[in-house]
This record gives structure tokens, sequence and C-alpha cells, in this order.
């Protein structure tokens, strides 16, 4: 089957791996003026594409005149038992906004992921982001829940316990670590992403007797913080502090600390981070499309 898709103004196709030059450019173009800066090179893009599960062959392009004006990578895996398609990131170069191209794009490829029999579309939006969101609504996406960025210049001093013993541990291992969870980590922080990008990580445990009682998974000397969970048995106890102020050693000088998609109900957790300095940038709504 051919999947194209004709359009008053643009045509629609899957990508491949010779795509990938000019998908970096159109990324970096449509993504100039984003509200946090990406800095993408190739090396960094790659490793985006590997973290979210990104298939350019089921991935689009938005094309004029066969110039690349937007695009919508998708990766695809298993989220809450169901086989899931993910927006790893949709953007329309600046100057070919608002002539529907996004929903050109979303026209093409949900018939052809939801004849596949994949049953939901996953994807987060910028909470103030009005058009996306009412686009998502219109295409009829639901909001599962609202996720937030927090951020730190500087680590607020506080007492450390040095009562446990700090090491580093395997993406393995944090299958058996969930129960400390309280809320699902979102797509990019889940598991199945930590182990397809764990050569970028650093994953530190705290251990109390040889058991371990908390950990963090972060990029490794960037700080970004993508699972932070303490045993709720040993909460309480500076384990949290400590586990962060490891980090900060470990992170290049002038970088922030940050916690991305960190769940909004998660209020004691947010209180936690907010004592040490944090301090929330923006918020997203995580939001599900049901195929089937």
């Amino acid at each position: 089957m051919d999947h194209r898709n004709e359009a008053p103004a643009f045509e629609c196709r899957f990508l491949d791996d010779t795509c990938f030059d000019p998908l970096l450019e159109t990324f970096c173009e449509a993504f100039s003026d984003y509200v946090l800066p990406f800095n993408m090179d190739a090396t960094r893009f790659k490793n985006h594409l590997n973290l979210n599960a990104v298939d350019l062959n089921r991935s689009v392009g938005c094309f004029e005149q066969e110039q690349m004006v937007g695009f919508s990578l998708n990766g695809f895996g298993d989220w809450k038992g169901k086989t899931t398609v993910y927006d790893a990131g949709t953007g329309v170069i600046p100057n070919r906004r608002r002539r529907g191209a996004s929903m050109a794009m979303f026209d093409f490829m949900v018939p052809v992921f939801r004849d596949a029999g994949i049953e939901q579309y996953l994807l987060e939006v910028i909470t103030h982001n009005e058009p996306a969101v009412n686009l998502y609504k219109k295409l009829g996406f639901h909001i599962e829940r609202e996720l937030v960025f927090m951020e730190a210049k500087t680590l607020e001093q506080t007492r450390l316990n040095d009562e446990f013993e700090l090491r580093k541990i395997t993406a393995a291992e944090l299958i058996r670590l969930k129960e400390f969870w309280d809320a699902r980590p979102s797509w990019q922080n889940s598991n199945e992403a930590i182990e397809r990008s764990e050569q970028l990580k650093t994953i530190l445990g705290a251990f109390v007797d040889g058991e371990c009682v908390g950990y963090a998974v972060f990029s490794t000397g960037r700080g970004r913080v993508a699972q932070f969970a303490v045993d709720n048995r040993f909460r309480g106890k500076g384990i949290g502090s400590r586990l962060l102020a490891q980090i900060r050693t470990e992170m290049q000088p002038d970088a922030a600390m940050r916690v991305i998609n960190l769940d909004k109900s998660l209020t004691d957790t947010q209180h936690f981070f907010e004592a040490r300095g944090f301090k929330q940038v923006l918020a997203q709504y995580e939001m599900i499309l049901p195929l089937s």
C-alpha cells in the first residue's frame, strides 16, 4: 500500500533512515521558539529517537513542494497493558503553522495505526499551548493526568544522613523497585526507556544493611532526573536529600538539576523538591486517544 495523502497544501508520507538529516533540520527549526531550548545536534537527536523507541518508518513527514515543513515522531511499545504509539515530537516550522499541517499528519497516520491493531495513541502537550490542546481534543484525545517540570539551579542546604551506602545499580534491578512508586513514570521516564538509554544514565541506589531502600535515575553529567523513589518505610530519614546531593556532585557545574514529568497528584513529592530549591517551570497534559 502506498501510504500517501494529498492535501490542498501538503503531502504527508512515512519516513525512513535516509530522512534523518532533513528531519533534524526541520525539528530544530520547528522547536526554535519552544519554551525550553533543545540544543539538538545529530548525536542528541539519535539519543532522543532511541529513548522514545521511535521508528522512522512509521513516523510522518509533512511536505510542501518536497520541503519538509512538519513531522510527527512515533515511538512504539506497551503502555498500561496496551499496544501504544507515542508521540515523541510533533512540530511544524513557524512560517507554516495554522494551515492544517498537524491535522493533515494525524488524519494520514491514525487510520494506518488503527488498521494495524495498535490500541492507543499517547502524547504530552504543554498545558498553556491552547491551540495544540484544542487540536488533540478535536482529534479525540482525552486528558489522563497533569505532569510538572521542576528545576533547581542550586540546592538548598539540608542535613545529610550518612548512615546508608550509595552505590550504582543497573536498569535490570529497577523492576523489583517498582513497589516504591506512588505513580507511574511517563513514557520517556519508564523502565523501558531507561533500559534503552542506560549507557547515558546513572542509576544510584541507597542501601541499608544490604537492602536497596531508595534510588535515583538521572542523565549522567546533566542532572535530568528520570526516576526518584524511596521505600515508604524509610521516608523522612534523609535518603532523598542524600541522593539529590550526590546527583549534584556528579553534574556539570553549570547545569541545572531538572525533574521532568512528575505526576502533579504527588503533592508530597513536589513539596520535597520545593523545600530543596526546585521551582515549577511548566506543566504538561498526558493525553490518550483510544484506537480500538
